[in-house]
């Protein structure tokens, strides 16, 4: 990697100018570690559970929660559904409970379905950390955010709005409605557009289903249905590239701006032709580390606290609306001149 992607560094908000993410229970062969026997006598055992397997995405951040497992010499097991499914990740939920694991770390694909798992392993005395999205009245014991969520709504409307010159017609393409990230995102963007940019018009929200050829088939049907939109904002990191190729097709690039988050390897040929300007990110491989290393501060039972230094990591902070949120970092806005400087790996 030609620069470490530790984010923190960059400091808040300078860090870009203009202010994605199904089954059974048991885990796959893909597992960093096997599930059963979960607990040997003292050994901690952190289960971690993406929105889905087998994406760029969540593989990098595996990758990045088998380095710190590996640092700490704790037990990893990483699996989850095939698709963004919230009744197939509570199977494994429900699974490593049974197994009496130490830790459980979920990514929430339907928040509200959660509850009771989070309760059931909180009684067995397993911590549950929320990671990459919330369940706010889950009761989890920790939330690790990878930004603060109403920065990174407001800079991606901000970022489409100059490019559309503060006017016209925009739209939204969003893996699911249920996501509890990618929905505080796009209302906090919506909240931005309706306060700062009168002139612009939302006109379409297109559901995505976390399938990029899916993504690019409803942009390529939005475009024929509104001939004058200027705008995409993409929330994941499939729909930004499938709105990209759906532009591309269509031959409007230069005339439909495109802003959103996704990954740097899948997204380098459209900004290096041209397709978007730009989108935005931060390290995966970072938020599954520092998921691990906080999963495992808490089965030691120590306290997480503002400006705390995590070993392997570094100081933390703590949001300023909610006690048990770690914010991670600020996002990075990758554009033609800058994303050869990175590689996360994917």
């Amino acid at each position: 990697m030609c620069v470490k992607a530790r984010i923190a560094s960059l400091g808040w908000l300078a860090a870009f100018g203009l202010a994605l993410a199904g089954c059974g229970q048991k885990p796959s062969q893909d597992s960093v570690a096997s599930p059963a026997p979960a607990k040997t006598g003292s050994k901690v055992v952190i289960a971690l559970l993406p929105k889905l397997v087998n994406i760029d995405y969540f593989d990098a951040c595996k990758r990045g929660a088998t380095k710190a497992a590996e640092e700490l010499g704790v037990t990893l097991i990483y699996d989850g559904p095939t698709e963004p499914s919230g009744s197939e990740q509570n199977k494994f939920f429900d699974t490593w409970i049974r197994q009496g694991v130490s830790a459980i770390c979920v990514a929430p694909n339907q928040p509200k379905t959660i509850r009771r798992f989070v309760e059931k392993a909180q009684a067995q005395g397993i911590k549950v950390l929320t990671w990459d999205s919330d369940a706010p009245e889950s009761g989890r014991d920790l939330f690790v955010n990878q930004v603060d969520e109403k920065v990174l709504g407001e800079t991606l409307m901000d970022d489409l709005a100059a490019q559309m010159g503060e006017e016209g017609e925009w739209a939204i393409a969003i893996a699911s409605l249920d996501a509890a990230n990618l929905n505080t995102w796009r209302r906090h963007a919506e909240a931005r557009a309706r306060e700062k940019y009168p002139k612009l018009k939302l006109v379409a929200t297109e559901v995505t289903k976390e399938d990029e050829n899916f993504a690019r088939q409803k942009i390529e049907t939005l475009l024929n249905a509104y001939p004058n939109l200027k705008g995409i904002i993409a929330f994941d990191s499939n729909s930004v590239p499938g709105a990209s190729e759906a532009v591309k097709r269509a031959g409007k690039i230069g005339q439909v701006a495109i802003t959103g988050n996704s990954t740097p390897g899948k997204m380098r040929p459209y900004i290096k032709e041209g397709v978007l300007k730009s989108f935005y990110l931060w390290d995966p491989r970072e938020l599954g580390e520092l998921t691990v290393r906080l999963a495992a501060t808490l089965v030691a039972g120590q306290p997480v606290t503002d400006g705390q230094e995590i070993p392997g990591h570094g100081r933390i902070k703590i949001s300023d609306s909610d006690s048990k949120t770690v914010i991670m970092a600020a996002p990075i806005r990758f554009t033609k001149e800058n994303i050869d400087h990175y590689d996360f790996g994917i």
